[in-house]
């Protein structure tokens, strides 16, 4: 794991280290499981549309979404 590329947010640790494409380019990708023991909870590679030319921005891209989505998945009505 990119050192760069691991977070937490609201107790859910995100791995959030990229792939290296065939051109140079980087797909985001995250991990997304909970801190306290561990269990998966999610992950996804993103569209082959969302490469970016540096890994920084393909790690910022996979945890801004992570964030909106654990975000949005602790809403309560």
């Amino acid at each position: 794991m990119h050192f760069d590329a691991a977070f937490t947010h609201r107790g859910y640790l995100l791995n959030c280290e990229p792939a290296r494409a065939g051109d140079g380019s980087w797909q985001p990708y995250v991990v997304i499981s909970r801190s306290s023991d561990g269990e998966l909870v999610a992950n996804r590679f993103f569209p082959i549309e969302f490469r970016f030319p540096d890994e920084a921005a393909a790690i910022a891209h996979a945890r801004d979404w992570a964030v909106r989505w654990i975000d949005a998945s602790s809403m309560t009505i």
